[in-house]
Parts: structure tokens; sequence; C-alpha cells
């Protein structure tokens, strides 16, 4: 290999993030072409780990490194979201098994978008769930913030974000029995916070579940979310199969005796 090729590769390498991917739309923007790219593979210098994307060799990339590449270099507005984002904000105890950060990671989108096959078929030791939603309508990138890894920072939920993906991905009893469990700690949520996505939230549903549990556990930070002009809808919602109705917000929650037990 010349001495040219070998010193872009060592600006290349002296830009790159440790611990991330190397996407090939970053690599094109320092100057390194697809054929390039081959030759420093064949020489030892990257690994492909799938179509448009490398690492470099002998670098450990994990999950939160591929993130990273997805969100600074891909340009897409996915984020770590829901119960994931939560865990990293230290706000999700008791966690059942098997549903740690080390197994199971929820990356949410802002409207359609398709990560790209390199993410999607590779191995990152945990189980990746994507969803694109329109939860907070018109309103992409909503109170997300920076969390710290290892030399690089991603883009996750808010802890009251994170919690209103945490109520809209409930599907069963049980589910919201977790969910009314990890609530009991949003002790300090902050209300502006909360009045931004009480305002921007598309889901009736979500906005019931979410004042029901603040109201039931009685935050004090619920008392400065203005109300009046927050869309509640209108008609009965079933959330929890086999519960009774909650008069106020007009959804099916836990019997007096099952709440007593959580």
């Amino acid at each position: 290999m010349s001495a040219p090729i070998r010193g872009k590769i060592n600006l290349v390498l002296q830009k790159a993030v440790p611990g991330t991917v190397l996407t090939m739309k970053w690599l094109v923007q320092q100057g390194v072409s697809k054929d390039l790219a081959q030759k420093y593979v064949a020489s030892g210098w990257l690994e492909r780990i799938g179509r448009g994307a490398y690492v470099r060799t002998g670098d450990t990339v994990d999950w939160e490194g591929a993130v990273f590449s997805l969100q600074t270099q891909v340009g897409l507005n996915v984020h770590v979201a829901a119960l994931s984002s939560l865990q990293l904000k230290g706000l999700a105890h008791f966690l059942p098994v098997g549903m740690g950060l080390e197994s199971h990671i929820m990356l949410f989108s802002d409207g359609f978008e398709r990560l790209p096959d390199w993410f999607l078929k590779k191995d990152w030791n945990v189980s990746v769930e994507h969803r694109c939603t329109n939860l907070f309508a018109n309103a992409k990138r909503l109170l997300l913030s920076d969390v710290q890894c290892r030399g690089f920072s991603i883009q996750a939920s808010s802890p009251e974000r994170g919690a209103f993906e945490l109520l809209y991905k409930i599907q069963t009893n049980t589910d919201f029995d977790y969910a009314r469990t990890l609530f009991q700690g949003f002790t300090n949520f902050r209300p502006a916070a909360v009045q931004k996505l009480l305002d921007a939230c598309g889901s009736v549903r979500v906005k019931r579940i979410f004042l029901w549990m603040a109201k039931m556990y009685g935050h004090p930070w619920l008392k400065y979310v203005d109300l009046e002009d927050v869309s509640l809808g209108s008609g009965k919602r079933v959330v929890y199969q086999g519960g009774m109705l909650d008069r106020e917000f007009l959804i099916t929650v836990p019997k007096k005796e099952e709440s007593a037990d959580v």
C-alpha cells in the first residue's frame, strides 16, 4: 500500500470515534471511496460488518456505538426509548428477569424510517426492537437528551418522554402493572416537560393512563401542569382487561383490591 493511501487511513482513523461504526456515507465524507475502503479491508485496517458499514480492525463496537452512527452519520432520528431509556437514566427498578439493557433494547423513530440492513442483520448480543410511531405529532426529537457512553454520547428519551413511550407499549395487564410499579418512582418529573408532552401527544389512551397514574400516586409535579387545553378525547377506553372503569379518565383500571397488591 502506498504512503499516501496509508496516510489517508491514518487521518481517517484519527477522526473516527472509537467504539462506533464507520458508515460508507461517513467514509466518503472523509475522502474514502468504496474501492479504497475495500483496499483498507484487504490490508487489515478495516473490517466490513455489513453493506456500507465498517469498524476499525480490533475495535469493540456494541449496540451503543451502532446507534451513535445511525444518529450522527446516517442522520436518522431513531433514539433509545421507553423502558430502555428509563433504564439508562436509572429509573427502571424491579426489572423482571431477561428485561435488562444487556438483553433487550427498545428504539423509537418519530415517523417512518427504515434502519439499514447492516444494523438489522448484525448480532449486537442484544435483541433490538424498533418502532416507528407518530406518538408526538409534528414534534420530532421532542425532549431527547444525550447519554454518555464510552467516549461518545447517544440520544435517548428524557425520563418524562420515556414514561409516555412506556405507556404507549402497554398491551397486557402485566404490562400495565409493571408500568404502574415504575410510575410510582417518577416523583421528580419536570412539570414543563410533562406539559410539552401532553400538548404534543396524539394518543388519548396514553395521556389518560399517564394522568391516572400520576394522580393515583399523588405526584407533586402534577399540580403544576395545566390540563385545561389537553385533549383527552371522548368515550371509554378498555386498557385493563377485567378491570373497573375510572369515571374521571374513562379508562378501565385494576380493581381496588388488585391495586392494593401492587
